[in-house]
């Protein structure tokens, strides 16, 4: 009799443990490995771990949702405004005028993050530009006018920012080029045109809306330095400082998404 009570006692107490096992996968570590401290794939039930012999297990385990590296395409849109300022040297004459406009094009960039929550990247953006400011310098006479116009925008800039999951806010700093024209309204005598290289430096944040797709909005300061109009600006030269403030919103398409 004690020995049939001993032998159902074992065969229930190996029952048990096979449906245990079956509900409850178990990860056990090599003899030199602790268990991962982020799995990869948060599951419910929980996985129980299993201590190596050098190892304890973890004190709260933690998922990692989502991990940044990688290659992006996306598109971006928005608008920009700003004060341009000009100056007239045969009139010795200077002022400010308002510059604005929408922004529209695409975007192309890298992200690394390594096993901390800090990602650097390169990103790099062309945009259609309809940016527009009017002047008037004496120099326009006898039209009222000259025009501004930027009809292209591009930069290029690193990133760097601290990635909470699904969340990340960062600051960015890079070049920046653009296409100037400049001319008096009705373009009597022409258009002055140059492709300017300046610098720009902002920020934003980026939220990863499933695994592959990413929405973001950021700010930028851009500044295309200066360039002069002359016999198209009335016989000039009238010299325009040009430098926005962008606001915009983008949406991003992370490739090879596994």
């Amino acid at each position: 009799m004690k020995t049939l009570m001993i032998a159902g006692i074992a065969f229930l107490a190996s029952a048990s443990a096979a449906l245990a096992a079956d509900a409850v996968p178990t990860v056990t570590p090599g003899p030199f490995s602790p268990p991962p401290a982020y799995p990869a794939v948060q599951s419910y039930p929980q996985p129980a771990v299993a201590s190596g012999p050098l190892a304890p297990p973890p004190a709260y385990p933690v998922s990692r949702v989502y991990d940044w590296t990688g290659f992006y395409v996306g598109i971006n849109g928005g608008g920009a405004f700003g004060k341009t300022h000009w100056f007239s040297a045969p009139n010795v004459a200077s002022g400010t005028a308002n510059l604005s406009g929408g922004l529209a094009g695409g975007t192309a960039g890298y992200n690394l993050q390594t096993g901390e929550p800090y990602v650097v990247g390169v990103e790099a953006d062309l945009d259609w530009a309809g940016l527009k400011a009017t002047a008037s310098p004496p120099a326009c006479a006898p039209n009222p006018d000259c025009e501004l116009k930027v009809p292209w925008l591009g930069t290029a800039r690193l990133r760097f920012g601290y990635a909470f999951d699904t969340i990340f806010p960062y600051v960015t700093a890079g070049v920046a080029a653009g296409d100037l024209n400049a001319d008096i309204v009705g373009k009597p005598f022409g258009t002055a045109s140059t492709t300017n290289l300046g610098w720009t430096a902002g920020g934003g944040v980026e939220f990863a809306l499933t695994a592959a797709l990413r929405a973001k909005v950021e700010y930028l300061y851009v500044d295309l330095n200066g360039f002069s109009c002359n016999a198209e600006c009335g016989g000039g030269p009238v010299s325009f400082n040009v430098h926005a403030n962008v606001i915009r919103a983008g949406l991003n398409y992370r490739l090879w998404v596994q």
